[in-house]
């Protein structure tokens, strides 16, 4: 049975609070929902109204990538750790490029917030088909990192095939 116009709008409406709800969750530890409630349901129906679809991820995929990310999430907080009770350890900070191979511009967006969170690495924009990378030691192999989270965002999120 083929659903109707206003059956979908419906269907993205709640997929967006849903997403906005936990997002606040998240950030808020749970808490101060007087706002949080009133601010997910105007962020759904921003999003519905530039016509913007939630994300779909694929549940099937989502236990590894979140064990993969939790993973490297444990790896960059004990780096920091390391690098704080050692403050001598030298460091080789650097700006550099990184090729998105994602195509998807929600994969692009969902990267550049994620690589913040990974080990001596944070994104600073995406430029065309690059996105700018902040490293606290260019020495460290952080570009497989990023090239294995970007696979993964494109395999929870999108149907395109990853390269």
């Amino acid at each position: 049975m083929e659903r109707t116009g206003w059956q979908h709008r419906l269907s993205d409406g709640l997929g967006w609070a849903l997403i906005y709800a936990v997002l606040w969750a998240l950030f808020s530890e749970g808490g101060g929902w007087s706002l949080g409630a009133p601010t997910v349901l105007i962020a759904a129906g921003v999003s519905l109204c530039l016509g913007m679809r939630p994300w779909h991820p694929s549940l099937s995929v989502l236990p590894g990538f979140i064990g993969f990310f939790l993973a490297k999430m444990v790896a960059g907080a004990w780096d920091v750790a390391v690098r704080a009770l050692h403050p001598g350890r030298s460091l080789q900070p650097a700006w550099l490029v990184y090729p998105l191979t994602a195509r998807s511009a929600q994969v692009r967006l969902v990267l550049s917030a994620l690589v913040g969170l990974l080990p001596g690495t944070l994104a600073s924009r995406v430029d065309g088909d690059s996105m700018r990378v902040h490293v606290l030691d260019q020495r460290q192999a952080w570009e497989p990192t990023v090239r294995e989270l970007e696979r993964r965002l494109q395999r929870l999120l999108t149907q395109e095939i990853p390269r």
